[in-house]
């Protein structure tokens, strides 16, 4: 057993990592996070836990609105979240106790088995599924964490929590399943989620808040009630499925039934509830892309790829034509009706394998609006089609360069596939410039391609001797790229 403070309110304590306008950074509640979201700049965090914080701050502002119910709505709302949301805090004080009668995110009624430490909530400490490569602090007793450490680590594991075995134990009269578990919500097929971010935090909710008519478009059409509001007495029944089926039910999970300990470094750890997954349950921040052709086409999400640049999927992400559960986030359709030229624009999330956790990835955008416009992004993926064309003809030609040299491709193939992707994603505002600007033709996103597969085959094949020189010429014939239409 270790000591520390045992107690802690989520809405009165320090807990959220923020910078202020002025630069300075610290430790802030709910309660105060609030009062000062308008000095607030951002959040300090990495993406699963931005993601995490930002549903909790989401949820609690449409639970304190009820609303908005449509785009007018949105529109005027945006004054009455501070003061509307610090009066629903206020009422519920009791519900964000991290100890005490009725837990945070934690199931009071389960049977403690205390069979995992607290660092198992912190992905990036050496427990469970966690690696110990980077974490030489590792103690099979767990470590000792502040309460402000625990409360973050909690509501980011229950977003994020990757499926496989796990503790079985007793929540009230029923066991907690067979001892194995699913991809929490915000994990399902490592996914993009998307932010747009203001110009301080008031604004950032503001704009992530969706209207009750656009919740109706999603699977089930439940506007629902937050977990806090609706703690089910097990992991059966009606309540259950209203939670899971819910916006606001979803938005804050309980994928794990755990069980905290004021003074210890374990806690109790088991299979929560189970969520819908697509298509009978959409993530509203993520991008939902058709896979397949004709009749095979499914809905899934768009998941992060590590050795991608989200520049190349913004074709996808930005895309408000929807087709059922498919297209972008859904606070994207509220830029139609803003003013204002650019948007910031966040993506990231946690890509797992399986049961194991890889790497987290993040990307900010500062986008023009014009963008959004079906013509210009239509335009954009197409200039992202010419650099796919692009990828595909530097292949071909190191292969001509290879074969005629007798040598082996794939080391050369990898070093200027990576050399020539690593130009492009530097040098990626030139296609948003170009896909803007209605009188700027493709044709010179055509001639930068172009120029950049040129240089990449040079560096990445040597032309040194007569031999090299004539194997060089060989491959070179294959470094075109078609015109373009637009």
């Amino acid at each position: 057993m270790t000591r520390r403070k045992n107690t802690m309110n989520l809405i009165g304590d320090p807990w959220i990592p923020v910078i202020f306008e002025e630069g300075v950074t610290r430790l802030v509640g709910l309660q105060e996070l609030y009062e000062k979201a308008e000095v607030i700049r951002d959040l300090i965090l990495n993406p699963p836990q931005r993601i995490s914080v930002m549903r909790l701050l989401i949820c609690i502002s449409q639970a304190a609105l009820d609303g908005p119910t449509d785009e007018d709505d949105w529109l005027s709302c945006r004054e009455l979240i501070i003061p509307e949301s610090l009066k629903y805090l206020e009422a519920r004080r009791g519900k964000f106790e991290l100890f005490g009668e009725q837990p945070f995110l934690q199931v009071k009624d389960l049977d403690p088995i205390d069979n995992a430490t607290l660092d198992k909530l912190d992905f990036g400490l050496a427990s469970g599924n966690n690696p110990t490569l980077f974490d030489h602090g590792a103690d099979k007793e767990g470590r000792p964490h502040q309460p402000a450490w625990i409360a973050l680590m909690l509501l980011t594991y229950q977003c994020f929590s990757p499926g496989g075995r796990i503790g079985v134990t007793t929540w009230g009269r029923t066991k907690t399943g067979n001892g194995s578990s699913e991809h929490a919500p915000c994990l399902e097929s490592s996914p993009m989620h998307s932010i747009l971010r203001g110009e301080h935090l008031a604004h950032t909710i503001h704009l992530n808040l969706l209207t009750r008519e656009q919740v109706k478009t999603l699977p089930g059409g439940q506007w629902g009630v937050p977990i806090w509001d609706a703690f089910p007495s097990s992991q059966q029944g009606e309540d259950v499925n209203a939670l899971t089926h819910s916006y606001l039910g979803r938005l804050v999970p309980l994928s794990r039934a755990i069980l905290l300990h004021p003074a210890s470094t374990y806690c109790t750890l088991a299979n929560g509830l189970s969520y819908p997954k697509l298509p009978a349950g959409r993530e509203p921040m993520v991008t939902v892309v058709l896979k397949g052709k004709g009749n095979n086409q499914k809905p899934a999400y768009l998941n992060i790829n590590l050795s991608r640049h989200a520049w190349r999927e913004l074709g996808s992400l930005l895309n408000l034509n929807r087709m059922g559960v498919a297209g972008g986030a859904l606070a994207l359709d509220h830029l139609v009706a803003l003013g204002g030229q650019t948007v910031d624009f966040w993506v990231g999330g946690l890509v797992a394998d399986r049961g194991k956790l890889l790497d987290v990835a993040e990307w900010n955008f500062s986008l023009p609006l014009k963008l959004l416009d079906s013509t210009q992004i239509e335009k954009y993926r197409k200039g992202v089609e010419k650099a796919n064309q692009g990828e595909s003809c530097l292949r071909d030609a190191i292969g001509k360069y290879c074969n005629y040299l007798k040598a082996e491709a794939g080391g050369f193939k990898a070093k200027a596939v990576s050399a020539y992707w690593t130009t492009l994603d530097a040098g990626h505002k030139k296609l948003i410039d170009i896909a803007c600007n209605p009188c700027a033709p493709m044709e010179q996103w055509r001639e930068f391609l172009i120029k950049t597969i040129h240089d990449t085959y040079g560096q990445a094949c040597p032309h040194e001797t007569s031999r090299q020189i004539q194997a060089f010429a060989v491959g070179r014939r294959a470094l075109r790229i078609g015109r373009t239409d637009a």
